[in-house]
């Protein structure tokens, strides 16, 4: 059996390198205490997830796979918000989710990427700088989900552009006839990125987002806006949200705050590097549609 093992370690090193497919595994795990500002407080999970990636070069193509598996905290009810909207999804604890599952091909036409992946809008959107970990607040931006998308993405230069299909989602859910289209680019004013995004949905109406952000020294600032059109009954609402994002050393503090749907929300978090691979974090949100302030205190550790 040995022998066995032996002659098979030995094949596979003899063969050229170029000639095997790259497979990487990361992600991270992430345990602390958790109020949902509703009333539940527990020690639990909150955020962990393992990430799949595989690539292979054939000729000038690179053709790749990405897979994401997420475990839901025991708290997930108050983490999980839907892009753009003040629901939520509600997870049982500890229960596995996929999450942005797709495959694609790369070469000098550009990037193309079918599944559960960004749309054309958030591809390029920019304008959010806050590096949350456990909790967050809505900001507004970019409306329609991530699901069931095929998007085309490229780089020319200072300028990034993308454009998506989804034939069946109705803002992040899977309602059938309800297509979604979606197109965002990217570019350099002065010392800051901006980017222009726009939806359109069959029924939801179009979505049009503004994102701003810049460097100063060691302080990052973003802005991001949007006004959507809803072709049902509610009209135009105009959304806006700020992050400041600030690192020193093994320090990092950041903060957001958002206007979204006349609902307000204060966000604040600190991070401490422990480690090559470990941080602790703090985070708190006061959300004006909950009794109580969010707060998630753990440790986070990537591999």
């Amino acid at each position: 059996m040995k022998l066995r093992t032996l002659a098979v370690a030995v094949a596979m090193a003899s063969v050229p390198f170029a000639a095997q497919a790259q497979f990487k595994v990361s992600g991270d795990v992430a345990v602390g205490y958790f109020d949902n500002g509703a009333g539940d407080t527990r020690f639990g999970g909150n955020g962990s997830e393992m990430i799949l990636d595989a690539f292979e070069k054939v000729g000038g193509l690179t053709y790749f796979g990405h897979f994401e598996v997420n475990v839901a905290g025991a708290t997930v009810q108050s983490n999980n918000i839907v892009e753009g909207t003040n629901q939520v999804v509600v997870t049982p604890p500890g229960q596995l989710q996929s999450d942005d599952m797709y495959v694609g091909v790369k070469g000098g036409f550009g990037t193309i990427k079918i599944g559960d992946t960004d749309n054309g809008c958030d591809t390029v959107d920019t304008g959010w700088v806050a590096s949350d970990a456990f909790i967050s607040h809505d900001s507004g931006g970019c409306k329609a989900g991530d699901q069931n998308n095929i998007t085309y993405s490229n780089t020319r230069g200072a300028v990034s552009y993308a454009v998506s299909y989804s034939p069946d989602v109705d803002a992040g859910g899977t309602t059938a006839n309800e297509d979604t289209f979606a197109v965002g680019v990217q570019g350099k004013l002065g010392p800051a990125a901006v980017s222009l995004g726009y939806e359109d949905n069959t029924s939801l109406g179009s979505n049009v987002v503004l994102g701003i952000s810049g460097k100063l020294g060691p302080v990052s600032l973003g802005i991001r806006m949007n006004q959507s059109e809803d072709n049902d009954a509610t009209g135009e609402d105009t959304q806006i949200g700020y992050t400041a994002n600030y690192s020193a050393g093994k320090n990092k503090l950041y903060l957001g705050i958002g206007d979204v749907s006349n609902n307000d929300t204060l966000f604040l978090g600190y991070q401490r590097v422990l480690g090559k691979r470990t941080a602790f974090i703090a985070e708190f949100v006061d959300d004006d549609s909950l009794a109580d302030t969010k707060v998630a205190i753990g440790m986070k550790h990537n591999f």
